[in-house]
């Protein structure tokens, strides 16, 4: 016979038989009464729940639990019906009637009757409530994307639990999520709502790790991560595209790269002969995401190192070079007889002013001469003589010798000619 049906065959069996004892021992006593409502409980899942049920007066009656969905006996008085193992029941002074159920499942979430068998019977109902934290359905959910640039993609992240999850979404690196068009109307922010995450015409810029958080109030919340990889072609920008060194000097050559996937990178000389890193060269890269650093680094340079450098970006997608020109510094000395710029250097540990008007010939020694110099400089008076000196000299040069007598003898001969033109002009006038 079903076990149920005994156990409320007995349960019946009780209320009759108190309700007999009751008239014939006791007379019309007092009847047993609820000291208070059953209280709802809410927990959360894997815990314990308890439902308490207070009687007073409860005397020779019988206080039982039962489930309401099912209509299941599970306790009677001091005695656990049910055969699930997770209920127990704990009684105090005939009084206080606890119904304990551990490790509660969702299950178990439902109305929860505490009766007495009186005729009629006396009953009261409390609710049992179930939360579940939050779960992330990863069958329903995205994983790792690949997307080509300039197209539209969409993340999805599907969870459960109760109550129902909210979904957020963020960029593992902390930088704002760029949402929508991203070369008209992006949209930044750090956090998005929503089961989806839509991004139209996604770009490199778009590129990382995303997670998605799904949180209802009960620990813990759960994440999820996926990884948006962007396809795009490679590009190439020189910061100088004009590098100059100077002979025996160590220089280095740069080339910034953008592709995914990662591209090949390599340098080629103006013949097109591959580089590869030795004695003479170093080709070194520098890698952030889809960003690539490229340095040549050109040692002890020599005249044959002058000229075109070519650097290449090569993937699945396409590919592109960029140019870089290394030309020759240099370094011009001062001509001899050519005023330059005065210096002050060390000769034996002393400082010694020269004046480089000509080479190799100091104007003078600033060692023990305080009165030419002042501060490390020279005064003002020895640069007015120097100043005037120069001046006269300029405006007064000195003519050679030649150039003395050649002049003389112009004066004698324009003489002459004025003598002679004078003694024509009197005979002519004597004669008319």
């Amino acid at each position: 016979m079903n076990r149920h049906l005994i156990g409320t065959i007995a349960f019946l069996l009780i209320i009759l038989s108190n309700r007999v004892l009751g008239r014939t021992s006791y007379g019309y006593n007092k009847e047993p009464e609820f000291a208070e409502p059953v209280r709802n409980v809410t927990v959360a899942v894997g815990r314990t729940a308890q439902l308490l049920c207070v009687v007073d007066n409860l005397g020779t009656y019988r206080v039982a639990w039962l489930r309401v969905e099912s209509k299941t006996i599970l306790t009677i008085h001091q005695n656990v019906i049910t055969r699930n193992y997770r209920v127990n029941l704990s009684h105090n002074d005939h009084r206080n009637w606890v119904l304990h159920i551990r490790d509660v499942q969702e299950s178990d979430r439902g109305g929860y009757m505490c009766q007495i068998n009186t005729v009629p019977m006396k009953s009261q109902v409390g609710y049992l409530d179930v939360f579940v934290p939050p779960e992330i359905l990863g069958s329903e959910s995205s994983s790792d994307v690949l997307v080509r640039e300039g197209f539209n993609v969409t993340l999805t992240c599907r969870s459960k639990g109760y109550p129902t999850p909210t979904v957020t979404w963020r960029r593992e690196d902390g930088e704002p999520l760029a949402v929508g068009n991203w070369q008209n109307n992006m949209i930044q922010a750090k956090v998005h709502k929503g089961a989806q995450l839509n991004i139209t015409k996604v770009s490199r810029l778009h590129m990382g790790a995303y997670l998605c958080i799904a949180s209802n109030g009960v620990p813990p919340s759960v994440s999820h991560r996926i990884i948006l990889q962007v396809h795009f072609p490679p590009l190439i920008w020189i910061p100088h595209q004009l590098v100059g060194a100077l002979l025996g000097s160590d220089i280095t050559l740069e080339c910034h790269t953008e592709a995914f996937p990662t591209p090949v990178n390599y340098w080629t000389k103006e013949d097109g002969a591959m580089i590869v890193s030795n004695m003479k060269y170093t080709c070194g890269t520098i890698e952030e995401t889809y960003k690539i650093y490229m340095k040549l680094t050109i040692r002890n340079v020599e005249p044959v190192d002058y000229g075109k450098y070519r650097c290449f970006a090569k993937n699945s997608l396409g590919e592109t070079e960029g140019s870089i020109r290394l030309y020759e510094i240099h370094i011009s000395s001062p001509n001899e007889g050519e005023l330059s710029t005065s210096f002050l250097q060390s000769v034996n540990g002393k400082k010694q002013w020269i004046n480089n008007s000509t080479v190799g010939k100091p104007a003078f020694s600033a060692e023990g001469d305080a009165d030419n110099r002042r501060g490390g400089k020279f005064n003002d008076h020895t640069r007015k003589n120097d100043r005037t000196s120069r001046n006269s000299s300029s405006s007064s040069p000195e003519l050679p010798g030649r150039f003395k007598k050649d002049q003389l003898t112009l004066i004698i001969v324009n003489g002459l000619l004025l003598g002679a033109y004078f003694l024509l002009h009197f005979e002519l006038s004597a004669v008319r």
